[in-house]
């Protein structure tokens, strides 16, 4: 193609396509460069932003989507592969800057009235952001010395009324209810971890009381960990009383001078004991009786209400035993162990065989609608004993390395003294933890479900027999609509 000479307007030159070199473009040659890149010469290949070499067939792995580092749609350049092979810049797009096209934004809430251990939420609002101040003056006012520039503050209040903040290198200023701009020193660089010291562990942010001479120090733990240093994870004991009432209950403090949740909790557990009494109490009267007690299924449940009754006692001596420890009333060391490596081993093994029960009775229920008159209730009675035992090992087998992982931890925090019960595991463990529980969900789900549906459709059957006049249909309609809460 014939291009002319942008600076000599009357000489031309021969402009030569892909694969053709010359003054005009007549001598042919094979390009082996790569089939994405453009072939200058025989020996010069251009190469696209994310290949290198002579021939441009190595691939540079700085760029690629699993690892690009830039953000916010950031376009990744690879350094030159001459310089360095695992260097890149960011090209940023508009509004977004700095080496990694990251940017940094503030969120203001303006508060009037001090209110101690208040917890702020707020909405993310366009006008609740602090702007920097280069988006609010011009760059007259920016160029000014920082003492007469820093002057005009006051009018950016006043001047937008949705301005809720704003900041520049050294302040961040709060914009009041009376459009005043009330400024403050603001270290934008600032890391939270106590200026290298800091003493909270996973992931936790450290706050001093004082930068120039810190004596005090405080943790923000993330989610699932707590304790004065972020030391306790909430991981492996999920809804543990311990660590819901924990930080509610005052050492050495009476229990009429506890906070309010500590009496409403006293007040759930009285009440919730009360009832469990009741009913496990009543449940037992009814399937100790003889004439109640024929099959395998009563034995069941029979076993179930015992175990209910025996969960509400541990569950209240649980409570009673946290709140004694740790109003220090109860010390005695070795029996608060005890306590901590027997009760929740109790509760989680009284919880999972209640679902192994409930699950031999949804089976029973079935093989009783199969076999019809032939079902053998004194052989079942007999199975069903050996069955309750089973299940009592099985559940203590998969629950025994719980215990030996429990512990009793100090936690100081200043004058107060908590002892806490935590087990941790480790991460194979955990893992095994995780699929044992999963497994046995799962396994006690589809029992249930699976014996559910053969019940419908055996009685159903066996009444489309009795009532041969009432299509199959109708019969399993009337059931589900029977079994639709079970």
């Amino acid at each position: 193609m014939t291009t002319k000479y942008i600076n000599r307007k009357f000489l031309y030159f021969c402009q030569c396509d892909e694969g053709y070199s010359g003054d005009q473009c007549n001598i042919k040659h094979n390009c082996s460069c790569s089939s994405d890149s453009y072939c200058l010469a025989s020996s010069i290949c251009v190469c696209p932003m994310n290949k290198f070499g002579s021939k441009c067939y190595l691939k540079s792995s700085i760029c690629q989507t699993s690892n690009n580092p830039c953000q916010n749609n950031g376009l990744c350049i690879p350094v030159d592969d001459r310089m360095s092979l695992n260097k890149s810049t960011c090209l940023c797009t508009e509004n977004f800057y700095e080496t990694r096209s990251n940017r940094t934004y503030y969120l203001g809430v303006l508060r009037e009235k001090f209110i101690e251990s208040e917890h702020i939420q707020t909405r993310i609002l366009s006008n609740y952001q602090c702007l920097p101040i280069n988006e609010l003056m011009n760059n007259t006012f920016l160029n000014y010395p920082f003492v007469h520039h820093a002057k005009y503050y006051p009018y950016l209040c006043q001047q937008q009324k949705q301005l809720k903040c704003f900041y520049d290198n050294r302040y961040m200023c709060i914009c009041d209810v009376n459009r005043f701009s009330n400024c403050f020193t603001f270290n934008h660089t600032l890391s939270y971890d106590c200026q290298g010291e800091n003493i909270c562990e996973n992931g936790g942010l450290c706050f001093q009381h004082n930068i120039k001479c810190p004596i005090l120090s405080i943790c923000a733990c993330p989610e699932c960990y707590y304790g004065t240093k972020c030391q306790f994870s909430t991981r492996g004991f999920v809804l543990s009383l311990g660590y819901i009432l924990g930080y509610h209950i005052k050492p050495n403090v009476l229990f009429y001078r506890q906070p309010f949740v500590i009496k409403i909790s006293l007040i759930i557990i009285v009440f919730m004991f009360i009832l469990g009494m009741i009913n496990g109490t009543l449940s037992i009267a009814i399937f100790c009786k003889e004439n109640v007690r024929q099959t395998g299924c009563s034995l069941y449940l029979l076993t179930s209400s015992c175990n209910s009754l025996l969960l509400i006692i541990v569950s209240v001596i649980k409570f009673s035993q946290l709140i004694l420890s740790q109003t220090a009333v109860l010390t005695n060391r070795t029996f608060l162990t005890l306590n901590c490596i027997l009760l929740d081993m109790i509760l989680k093994v009284l919880v999972a065989s209640n679902d192994g029960f409930y699950g031999c009775v949804a089976l029973e229920r079935v093989f009783t609608v199969i076999n019809g008159i032939k079902f053998n209730q004194v052989k079942t009675k007999q199975i069903a004993k050996w069955i309750i035992l089973c299940v009592f090992l099985l559940t203590i087998i998969t629950h025994i390395h719980d215990p030996i992982h429990r512990q009793l931890i100090n936690d100081s925090d200043g004058d107060e003294q908590r002892l806490w019960c935590l087990v941790r595991y480790s991460s194979s463990i955990n893992i095994s933890n995780i699929f044992v529980t999963f497994f046995r969900f799962l396994i006690s789900f589809s029992i249930n479900l699976i014996s559910t549906i053969i019940l419908i459709i055996s009685i159903a059957r066996s009444r489309s027999k009795v009532r041969s006049k009432i299509p199959f249909k109708k019969h399993l309609q009337q059931q589900l609509y029977q079994h639709k809460h079970h």
